[in-house]
């Protein structure tokens, strides 16, 4: 099978459209069903793109991710054009002489052969995704090539070239991604959402692409699809058998992990029972029946309410409720919870203990979440899984809740938060509606994550705007910084007349400014201009130029016109310039004649002044703003708990602050900037809401004003936390 993927491009053929009628209707039906698949592939790409920005584990990951999110948006409408056009072209092939097709495909591995890594790398992902997808339909997917083979008059259609298969598809897919500059991690993604969104939908196009061919008479019957089928008939009968297996061994797994956490607990101490109000554990004899539970639970759970005394929340007693509601009943039945049952409760209790006592929570928001402790048991007696699967569709919806909670400011009225909305509106949905089907907590949590994901791509392009604005200005103080520092470092301990000083503080200054944002450093022009301020004070120097009058003759002329082209490059005024140079060419003269005159500025003089006279601004030629640089490695162990907390927080860090109100609000670490060392913070919606200094943040940390927020996820944490519990407890 030949498949270029190296540089795929569309068909220049005739205009006139011979292919034949029912394969007419197949490319229609095809054009119509993928195009969909397509807009859905991009509808979920900023959710992935998002989702690996989220995860990354440094800055510059972080923006590849956020830069390939934008370029994929903005080339959306281009590539969905070209993967149409390109699939309009596929079905040329029925025009297309032998000869024609067989040169197209021989260079293959020659061109594999010329391929650099990324290329590389992104054929050998394409060429495996094809295999799995051929293996995938390998019943439906043989019979339309039969067919279609059968419709073509000068060329023969196999696994390769069906206009329709997944090697043509993938190769138009790569034709429409040429134009998208993005990194080999980005973009195989990008082919990953192509597979899972486009060809591992392909099942139903194929269906109807063959029954629409049948339609029209072509090979109503195959015999040899028949083998093929029924390969596939064992196929499926052995997977199934190995998925019930898995299952099997499974479930046997979770049984194993509750059993284990029923061993530790039973090393617990003894709880007090409640006396005769409290509902009793029987290790044996006539107990509530697992079902009869959840229907009291059920009971239990539509009056379910969280107290909070303004800093803490508390669960219920959910074995006093049960009783409760037994003696309310006057039931005859069984008084008594089975051992595994109560071990349910209880282990479940330990976990919302936790929760609810989690700083990383406002208490606003626990309270919502503690709501979901009886719905949360009635899950944990349906479904041991609850404990050990972490992909538990409850499981996930209490942390991605949990998630969304930590970074959440109460406002002055909750009732018009819309984070607060949405949750509590699904905490409700759950009191309301959750019986025994756990399908509930599947619906929550796809519509719940497709809140989340709005919110987060909005305050994603919010948060990177900025982050490139914070960027822009740490470089503009860092450039000005160092600028200033320069200029005022080779002018301290000299004599400098005032029209020196106006030309570096007016003039000269901006100009290195531009060179240092523009070109660097390290840039030719940049050392020239740095020359330029050398040659200047040297040349009002009387002391460094004693007994040289001839050198500095000779460098007026030169010093001047690089000084007048470098102003003239910043718009510097005119007139302005020249009076500068007029003084300064008076000042040369006098220097020739041996004349003193200046000002001194040094800095003895500089310390000496402001030390005498404390309103005066010093006299230094440029004031530069005070920097915190960056450091990348902090040098040497520190046992300060508070700088250690500092040098290791990253961005993506949630944490909680503390006003002079001692008002409490919390806020992400969105960006270092290493130009200026400020630490730029974020709120929910990615509004700058605070800035600091490595040294303001220990600072803070130190006196008590902000602390670290735990954002792993917040079942798995509890569930942690009680295992080391009760494993301390057997010790």
């Amino acid at each position: 099978m030949g498949i270029e993927l190296k540089s795929a491009r569309p068909m220049n053929v005739t205009s006139i459209d011979l292919l034949p009628e029912p394969l007419k209707k197949v490319r229609a039906q095809a054009c119509k069903q993928l195009a969909g698949m397509l807009a859905n592939m991009f509808d979920n790409t900023d959710d992935a793109l998002f989702e690996l920005a989220d995860k990354a584990i440094n800055s510059d990951d972080q923006t590849m991710y956020f830069d390939s999110m934008r370029k994929v948006r903005i080339q959306r409408q281009t590539m969905e054009s070209l993967f149409a056009r390109s699939l309009q072209d596929n079905f040329k092939i029925f025009q297309r002489s032998v000869t024609t097709e067989q040169q197209g495909g021989s260079e293959e591995s020659d061109a594999f052969s010329l391929m650099q890594d990324d290329e590389m790398e992104e054929s050998v992902a394409i060429r495996g995704m094809v295999s799995k997808i051929n293996t995938l339909f390998g019943c439906s997917l043989p019979q339309l090539v039969q067919r279609m083979d059968f419709l073509a008059a000068q060329v023969s259609i196999d696994d390769g070239n069906n206009p329709i298969g997944p090697a043509k598809l993938s190769e138009s897919f790569q034709y429409a991604c040429q134009e998208l500059s993005l990194n080999i991690r980005a973009k195989l993604m990008i082919y990953k959402l192509f597979e899972k969104h486009v060809l591992e939908e392909l099942g139903e196009l194929y269906f109807s692409a063959n029954e629409s061919l049948v339609a029209s008479g072509v090979l109503p019957k195959l015999k040899a699809v028949k083998k093929i089928a029924s390969k596939d008939k064992e196929r499926k009968s052995r997977e199934n058998t190995e998925n019930l297996e898995s299952s099997e061994k499974a479930a046997a797994d979770q049984n194993e992990v509750f059993s284990q956490l029923r061993d530790l607990l039973a090393n617990r101490p003894a709880q007090p029972q409640g006396g005769s109000n409290y509902l009793p554990v029987a290790d044996s004899g006539p107990v509530i029946s697992q079902a009869e539970l959840v229907r009291m639970l059920s009971t239990v759970q539509q009056k379910n309410d969280v107290v909070t005394d303004g800093s803490q929340a508390v669960s219920i007693d959910v074995r006093q409720a049960l009783h409760t509601i037994i003696n309310s009943n006057g039931s005859a039945m069984p008084q008594a919870v089975s051992r595994v049952d109560d071990d349910s409760m209880n282990l479940v209790s330990m976990l919302f203990e936790y929760i609810l006592d989690d700083h990383s929570l406002p208490v606003t928001m626990k309270a919502l979440l503690g709501r979901l402790q009886i719905p949360m048991l009635k899950v944990a007696l349906l479904d041991k899984s609850f404990f050990s699967r972490g992909a538990h569709p409850a499981r996930k919806l209490l942390n991605k809740l949990a998630s969304a909670a930590l970074r959440w400011n109460e406002p002055a009225d909750v009732s018009r938060d819309v984070l607060y909305n949405k949750i509590n509106d699904i905490v409700v949905s759950i009191l309301d509606d959750f019986e025994s089907n756990v399908e509930i907590f599947t619906h929550l949590l796809d519509d719940f994550s497709q809140f989340v994901g709005k919110e987060k791509r909005r305050s994603a392009l919010i948060e990177q705007r900025t982050r490139d604005a914070e960027e822009g200005l740490g470089k503009t103080l860092r450039a000005r910084a160092d600028v200033g520092h320069l200029i005022n470092e080779k002018a301290a301990g000299r004599t400098l007349p005032s029209v020196v000083v106006e030309l570096l503080r007016e003039g000269w200054s901006n100009y290195l400014f531009l060179l240092y944002v523009k070109q660097g450093t390290e840039d030719p022009a940049w050392k020239a201009a740095v020359q330029v301020v050398d040659e200047l004070v040297w040349s009002v120097d009387r002391s460094a130029r004693l007994g040289r009058p001839a050198e500095l003759l000779k460098m007026i002329p030169s010093l001047l016109g690089r000084l007048r082209k470098g102003l003239s490059s910043i718009s510097f005024s005119k007139r302005r310039m020249r009076e500068l140079f007029e003084e300064l060419e008076n000042e040369h003269l006098e220097c020739l004649k041996g004349q003193k005159s200046g000002v001194e500025v040094s800095v003895e003089a500089i310390a000496k002044e402001t030390t005498e006279k404390p309103d005066n601004v010093a006299p230094i030629i440029l004031e530069t703003p005070v920097l915190e640089p960056f450091e990348e490695e902090v040098s040497g162990a520190t046992d300060d708990e508070f700088v250690a907390m500092v040098d290791s927080m990253a961005v993506g860090a949630w944490l909680e602050c503390h006003n002079d109100k001692g008002e409490k609000s919390r806020c992400k670490l969105a960006a270092i900037i290493r130009a200026s060392g400020k630490y730029i913070f974020v709120n929910r919606v990615g509004i700058k809401v605070a800035e600091h200094t490595r040294s303001s943040l220990i600072e803070e940390a130190q006196a008590g004003e902000i602390h670290m927020l735990d954002n792993a996820l917040l079942f798995d944490r509890a569930l942690e936390s009680v295992i080391g519990h009760l494993r301390e407890m057997k010790h």
